[in-house]
């Protein structure tokens, strides 16, 4: 197949007729040709020959004159290199699009998405930080925290609470990475073992990266508060609470809290000077799932690893932590990640105020 054949096949492919792309390529190879000339050097039928230099003349890509018979010329070859890379364009935006479908969980009617790629799902995670409002919890190699730099660091700006449980890695940005800290995150974390990525926003949202040699490549996402809460508890108890402290813009003294449980030792410090503590909460009503902000005193704290003449095993410090906060004369109880009990789960929290 020559140049010409190769040619008149992207015509065809580009919406030019069969009859169309021979006769076009017959007027540029001659320049100015008349209908006898051009009937030499194409297999168009002559008859059809003037109908087809018409309709090519009317689409702008010829155009004809009487000279003793009808003749056709070529003014401008921009037309027709337009619509062939206009049809280039559109064919990549398709494969685009394909490589995009494959990679989007199947249309199902759930609270979960299953994905299958490392890259779409990171992706996403990517977006749920974008709208997130409270709080970000992340756990992510080197290579990864530097990919969401500029997604997190908008996040912190917008006063979202980032936590970052960095990987451990022999990334050679490693002695780069701590001067991103204050820019990309609230407090960050040394996580001393290797493990997936997972990002739980705002309480809501959790997402989990695979990709390695045992289990494939795939990645889900969760909307559904049973499922996030499952991530939450792997993040505080694997990935969080074991681990060294790399930066924290507090210095150590927490003003805004993503943890109850965080909130609930600060607040037993305190009552247990017989300080009245008020609390700022941020979270969601679990019956009717609407957004909610109060502010009160609180009166109770349920909490088992508080009581140091009792047995708590580990895993009893994780069945419940609450705070029971009086507002305007009537009582919440208010939880953390999971809540289904308590009357509020909290996002974000803070103390206001010790009397």
């Amino acid at each position: 197949m020559d140049d010409f054949d190769d040619l008149e096949a992207a015509l065809a492919d580009a919406g030019f007729s069969g009859y169309e792309a021979e006769a076009y390529l017959g007027v540029l190879r001659l320049r100015d040709a008349s209908v006898a000339e051009l009937a030499d050097v194409c297999s168009v039928p002559r008859s059809r020959l003037y109908d087809v230099l018409r309709d090519l003349e009317r689409e702008g890509y010829i155009e004809t004159y009487e000279d003793d018979s009808l003749r056709a010329r070529i003014a401008n070859v921009t037309p027709a290199v337009e619509e062939l890379r206009e049809w280039s364009t559109e064919l990549d935006d398709a494969a685009d699009q394909l490589e995009s479908l494959w990679e989007q969980p199947r249309v199902e009617h759930t609270d979960i998405s299953v994905f299958q790629t490392q890259a779409a799902t990171v992706r996403e995670a990517t977006v749920r930080i974008d709208a997130a409002e409270h709080a970000v919890h992340l756990c992510a190699t080197l290579t990864e925290l530097l990919d969401l730099a500029d997604t997190l660091r908008d996040a912190v700006d917008r006063g979202v609470v980032v936590r970052v449980a960095v990987q451990n890695g022999t990334d050679d940005t490693d002695e780069d990475i701590p001067r991103l800290f204050p820019e990309v995150a609230s407090e960050v974390r040394r996580c001393e073992s290797t493990m997936h990525f997972i990002a739980l926003v705002d309480g809501s949202a959790g997402v989990l990266a695979v990709d390695n040699e045992w289990d494939g490549e795939y990645g889900l996402v969760a909307d559904d508060n049973t499922l996030t809460s499952i991530f939450h508890w792997y993040f505080q108890i694997q990935l969080w609470e074991p681990w060294d402290t790399l930066y924290s813009e507090s210095l150590g003294v927490t003003t805004t809290y993503v943890s109850i449980r965080e909130l609930i030792r600060d607040v037993e410090s305190l009552r247990m000077d017989d300080e009245s503590v008020f609390v700022r909460v941020e979270g969601v009503d679990t019956q009717s799932r609407e957004a909610v902000d109060i502010e009160g005193e609180v009166v109770d704290v349920l909490y088992t690893d508080i009581y140091e003449d009792r047995d708590v095993t580990f895993a009893q410090q994780f069945i419940q932590a609450a705070l029971e906060i009086r507002v305007d004369g009537e009582e919440y109880t208010v939880g953390g990640y999971g809540a289904v009990l308590e009357d509020i789960r909290a996002i974000q929290m803070s103390i206001t105020s010790i009397e």
